[in-house]
C-alpha cells in the first residue's frame, strides 16, 4: 500500500514537472510572437491575468464561459477513465441545446420551476445518452472505433435535428418560440439578477455553475466510492482481462459512453437555461472539443478537469478585455491562449498515447493507437 502510494506521489510530481514545462514553452513561444508585433510579453502576460482574475467583470465572464466546459470536460474525462474516447461530444452538445430549448417551451405552464428545470435537465441528459449510444454500439458490433463515429456523428447530428424539427409543426413552433426567449420558470438565473450587490452586472454569468460543480463533485464521488466506478475504471486497462476478473467490460464501455454524453447534454442546457434563455444553434462554438483538451490538461480528474476550466474560462475573458489595453491584435492573443492550453495538455496527451508514466487509473486514457481492449 505505502509502495503504490510513493509510486502515485512519484508520477504526480512527475506530471506536475511535465505540466510547467509544457507551460514554461508555451510562453516563451507565445513571448516571441509578442516581440514580433513590437510588445513587451511580461506587460502583455500580465494585463492578460489582471483582465482575466482581478476585476469583478472578468471573473464573471470566466464563470460564464467555464460553466458548460466544466461539465464538457467531466463528460471527456469519464470517457477516458473508462478506456474510452468519446469524440461525439459537439454533436451531444447540440442534442443537450435542442432538448432544453423545445422541453423549455413545451413544459406545462403549472409546472414549478424547481420540477420543471431539472426534468429538462433530466431530459437533456437522456437525449446525449441516446447520442452517444451510436458510436458505443458501432464499436461493440462492428468493431469501427468510436473516435471515428463520434467525429461523423458531430457532422450528422445537428442538420438532423434540424430536419426533425421541421417535420413536426408542433416542434417547429416550439423552436420558433424558444428562440425568442423560454418562459423565466424555465431559465437560470443571472447572478447580475439577483440581489448580490451587482455581483454579475454586464455578463451573462449565473447559477448554472452551481449545478455544473454539483454534478462533477457527485460524479467524482461515484467512481472512487461506488463498486461500478471502479469496475468502469477498471475496464480501460483490458476488455479481456477485465472480463477474466467478473467484470461484464462491455456493458462498462456501454455505461461509459451513455454517461458521458448525458453530461455534454447537461453542459447544452446549461447554455440554453443559463446563459442565453433561449435556443440558438449559433452556440455551438466546439464546446466538446475544447472539454477533450481541458479534460487532458487536468490529468483527467474531475477536479483537474474543472480547474482547467475555469482557467481556460479566465483567460477568455482576460482576452477580451486585454486587447482593449494593448496594440496586440485580438486574433493574436487568443493564439496565446489556445497555444498555452495545447501546450499544457501535452503531458497527458503524451501518457494517453503511449501508455507511459505511473499506471495509475486516473492518468491513462486508453489504447488508441493499438486498438487493444
Amino acid at each position: 500500500m505505502r509502495l503504490m502510494q510513493a509510486l502515485r506521489r512519484s508520477s504526480g510530481l512527475r506530471y506536475g514537472f511535465q505540466l510547467a514545462a509544457a507551460l514554461l514553452l508555451g510562453l516563451a513561444l507565445g513571448s516571441v510572437l509578442i516581440l514580433w508585433v513590437g510588445e513587451n510579453p511580461l506587460e502583455v502576460y500580465a494585463n492578460l491575468i489582471e483582465q482575466a482574475y482581478f476585476t469583478p467583470l472578468g471573473l464573471m465572464i470566466a464563470v460564464q464561459r467555464a460553466t458548460p466546459l466544466i461539465l464538457a470536460a467531466a463528460a471527456a474525462g469519464l470517457a477516458f477513465q473508462g478506456g474510452a474516447i468519446n469524440m461525439g461530444l459537439d454533436g451531444q452538445f447540440a442534442v443537450g441545446l435542442s432538448v432544453a430549448g423545445l422541453a423549455g417551451v413545451l413544459m406545462p405552464e403549472w409546472m414549478p420551476a424547481l420540477v420543471r428545470i431539472p426534468l429538462i435537465f433530466l431530459l437533456c441528459g437522456l437525449g446525449g445518452g441516446a447520442a452517444a449510444l451510436i458510436p458505443a454500439l458501432f464499436k461493440r458490433f462492428s468493431g469501427v472505433s468510436e473516435v471515428i463515429t463520434g467525429m461523423i456523428a458531430n457532422l450528422l447530428i445537428p442538420p438532423l435535428l434540424s430536419s426533425i424539427i421541421f417535420a413536426f409543426p408542433a416542434l417547429r413552433a416550439a423552436q420558433g418560440a424558444a428562440s425568442r426567449g423560454l418562459p423565466v420558470e424555465s431559465t437560470l438565473a443571472h447572478f447580475a439578477d439577483l440581489p448580490l450587490g451587482g455581483i454579475g452586472e454586464g455578463t451573462k454569468a449565473n447559477v448554472g455553475i452551481l449545478a455544473a460543480v454539483m454534478v462533477v463533485l457527485i460524479l467524482g464521488y461515484w467512481m472512487r466510492r461506488s463498486k461500478t466506478g471502479y469496475e468502469i475504471r477498471m475496464t480501460r486497462f483490458s476488455f479481456s482481462l477485465s472480463e477474466f476478473a467478473g467484470i461484464r467490460a462491455n456493458r462498462m464501455f456501454f455505461l461509459t459512453m451513455i454517461l458521458s454524453g448525458a453530461i455534454a447534454g447537461m453542459a447544452g442546457a446549461t447554455e440554453v437555461l443559463g446563459t442565453w434563455h433561449k435556443l440558438s444553434m449559433g452556440t455551438l462554438s466546439s464546446v466538446g472539443n475544447r472539454g477533450i483538451v481541458l479534460a487532458l490538461v487536468g490529468g483527467n480528474s474531475f477536479f483537474g478537469g474543472m480547474l482547467a476550466s475555469l482557467l481556460y474560462g479566465g483567460l477568455e475573458a482576460g482576452a477580451m478585455n486585454a486587447g482593449w489595453f494593448t496594440s496586440v491584435p485580438r486574433p493574436l492573443i487568443d493564439i496565446l491562449v489556445q497555444m498555452l492550453f495545447l501546450f499544457a495538455a501535452v503531458p497527458s496527451m503524451r501518457r494517453f498515447f503511449t501508455g507511459s508514466g505511473s499506471g495509475d487509473a486516473e492518468n491513462l486514457g486508453g489504447r488508441f493507437l493499438t486498438g487493444r481492449r
